[in-house]
């Protein structure tokens, strides 16, 4: 009974139920004095699960459970099938008798035990051949039926525990991919009962608030501290609604963090109730929306900046028409000028109309409009050559510096487009420093990745050559940055600033197939970061030279101008030079003309016109008239480059507003191609 005792605590200790099968054969040799012991463990269907045996060799054992697993008539079976204990004599001793594989050593005496628990036969404890070849005794049989019993409730418990175990595995390894994929979304959970001040909480949203790992579990108080103090109040109301109503909310909300500013995160949630249907308790689901946020953010701010474009655009194409019949209307009445007073007047006028088509230029600048001719340029030897320039335009008390990055690549765009953006960018710093400051200039290859790209409207991944502005100045507020590159928008005093500065740096940029980034706080400084695409190679272009040809007879030229201003002053201009001037109004009369005339030398016309623009107009024309030579017009610049088929034919673009000398030139240069 003491050796029972000592071994029914160590079945009841031991936790891992192959071990435990191990240590009943091992106790029970002792415990009955059998020559050889072995258990067996089936499933559910009698197939045998397990089986171990001692005091054999392991030949005999594979070859004893092969045996029982193929004879269904061997005694142990009667022990799990309805808990019986089989007990004989095999006076002769041989094994196979007794349904035992021949070489199994002899066999006198036997007792099959069933391993069982109050509700289920686990197997059976099997003593063979006692010791001496005598016989298994009535008290053998009992204690080996009690330590079968034992066996059975310790190996019951033992599988409970193990599959307790493996559940709570399970159960962490998926709350542990739960929190993860939580984590990698951004996202977490939280409730609180009604009856608590509480707020549980999942590890990622303690991660995503900013708390220690290890936070669970905090007040009301101590999260609000962290929200938004004009969102607190939403919060609550959002809850109590859905408290009072039983249902759901969602809303967004911006929470304090110490990193970067408040981040906006959505909250989604709603109220369990309990058997009695009343509230019980709130729900939630919190997700760091910032990324999407500032992505929106960036959407709304590059359709603007596009719907600007188009505005601009189409106001400087308006304007450009007017100031064309201005400032050549201007110059005709300057030639027949007589007093020095009225002299004075028109030059005035055409000053101002010059001043005014500079203000267009850089409107079209900022829609992209304009007209560019890019090459391949290094960006380090452009500053360099402009640093003199620089500080003689931002004066003595302001202290310019350059940090220029040794084996950058190139970049391709238009040089005096990207020196006014160099320009630009340090008035802007000066303006911002006041009586004195220092500016930096700084070049740098950069290679942009998915993160700083989605950040940044306008800019892909890729390789970059970046300018960096750098000023200490007064620095610039949220709000300000917002509106920073629309046209007109200026913080210097009336009268001090066209606001257009930055808008033509903005569209000078994107033209160029680059993006722009500003970093400013306010009391701090300002750096502007454009970015241009780096070309890995300079590319060598070569272009025949084309050789003006001065008309030496009158040519017919057809006059296509829907703005009556501007085609009454280009035929003045034409006829004044000798040329025979048709006049249209639109392409439709343009035609007309066309079917009437003999021949015609020069097809002039606007680009964009009613029903038919002017290349559609040319194409229609060249097939009746090969030999047509075309010049196009327009005030807006990006016409300037032409589809194959009429820049093969040798067109021409003259942009709006122009001089009477300037067209009279481009008509030579076209004519005498």
């Amino acid at each position: 009974m003491a050796l029972l005792l000592e071994e029914a605590q160590r079945l009841m200790a031991e936790r891992d139920p192959a071990a435990l099968i191990r240590h009943v054969c091992t106790a029970a040799r002792p415990l009955t004095q059998a020559s050889y012991v072995g258990v067996g463990v089936v499933d559910d269907d009698g197939a045998i699960d397990e089986f171990v045996a001692v005091g054999l060799d392991e030949t005999v054992v594979a070859e004893l459970r092969q045996s029982l697993a193929a004879n269904h008539d061997h005694p142990a079976r009667a022990t799990f099938a309805s808990r019986e204990v089989v007990r004989g004599v095999n006076p002769g001793g041989d094994p196979v008798a007794i349904c035992l594989p021949a070489s199994h050593p002899p066999v006198h005496s036997y007792v099959f035990v069933p391993v069982a628990s109050p509700s289920r036969v686990y197997g059976w404890l099997a003593l063979v051949e006692k010791e001496d070849a005598g016989v298994f005794s009535d008290e053998d049989t009992q204690v080996a039926s009690t330590l079968g019993a034992m066996a059975g409730m310790a190996y019951e418990n033992a599988r409970l525990v193990a599959q307790l175990q493996a559940q709570t595995d399970e159960l962490r390894q998926h709350e542990e991919q739960t929190d993860f994929a939580m984590t990698a979304a951004r996202s977490g959970v939280s409730y609180r009962d009604l009856g608590s001040s509480f707020v549980e909480l999942s590890p990622s949203i303690a991660q995503l608030f900013g708390f220690p790992p290890d936070v669970r579990r905090l007040s009301q108080d101590e999260l609000y501290e962290r929200v938004h103090p004009d969102d607190a109040q939403l919060i609550r109301a959002a809850v109590q609604k859905a408290i009072d109503e039983r249902g759901e909310f969602a809303l967004e909300f911006r929470l304090l963090t110490t990193q970067d500013g408040p981040r906006w995160f959505q909250f989604r949630g709603r109220v369990v109730t309990n058997e009695d249907g009343e509230p019980a308790r709130v729900v939630g689901v919190v997700t760091d929306v910032t990324e999407r946020r500032l992505l929106e953010l960036q959407l709304r701010q590059s359709q603007k900046m596009e719907a600007l474009g188009q505005l601009a655009g189409g106001v400087a194409h308006d304007f450009n028409n007017l100031l064309t019949a201005i400032m050549g209307y201007g110059r005709f009445a300057l030639e027949t000028a007589g007093d020095n007073a009225q002299r004075h007047d028109l030059e005035e006028i055409v000053k101002a109309a010059s001043r005014a088509a500079a203000l267009t230029k850089q409107l079209l600048a900022f829609s992209r409009r304009h007209m560019v001719e890019t090459a391949v340029l290094d960006l380090n030897l452009l500053i360099v050559d402009m640093v003199t320039m620089l500080r003689r335009m931002i004066g003595e008390n302001i202290e310019l510096a350059t940090t220029l990055a040794s084996g950058l690549s190139h970049v391709r765009a238009d040089s005096s487009q990207l020196e006014q953006v160099v320009m630009n960018l340090v008035i802007n710093a000066r303006d911002a420093c006041g009586s004195g400051g220092h500016i930096r200039l700084v070049t740098e290859a950069v290679n942009v990745d998915s993160a700083l790209a989605a950040r940044t409207p306008g800019l892909n991944r890729g390789g970059y050559i970046t300018l960096s502005v750098i000023d200490n100045g007064i620095g610039m507020s949220e709000e300000t940055k917002s509106k920073l590159f629309e046209p007109f928008f200026t913080t210097k005093p009336r009268g001090q600033g066209t606001g257009l500065g930055l808008a033509t740096v903005y569209g000078i940029v994107v033209q160029s197939g680059g993006a722009i980034r500003v970093e400013s706080k306010v009391g701090v400084g300002s750096t502007f970061i454009v970015y241009l695409p780096r070309e890995q190679e300079i590319a060598q272009s070569a272009g025949r030279a084309l050789e003006s040809t001065v008309a030496t007879s009158s040519q017919t030229v057809l006059l296509v101008e829907d703005e009556q201003a501007v085609r009454e002053l280009v035929r003045i201009i034409l006829e004044r030079a000798g040329h025979r001037v048709v006049e249209a109004a639109t392409p439709e009369e343009a035609l007309e003309h066309f079917n009437a005339m003999e021949s015609v030398d020069l097809l002039l016309t606007d680009v964009v016109m009613p029903a038919m623009s002017g290349f559609d107009l040319f194409h229609t024309l060249v097939e009746r008239q090969p030999s047509l030579r075309v010049l196009f017009m327009s005030g807006y610049t990006d016409y300037a480059t032409f589809e194959p088929t009429i820049a093969d034919k040798g067109g021409a673009f003259l942009e709006k507003p122009f001089s009477a000398d300037a067209l009279i030139g481009k008509v030579r240069e076209v004519l005498g191609r």
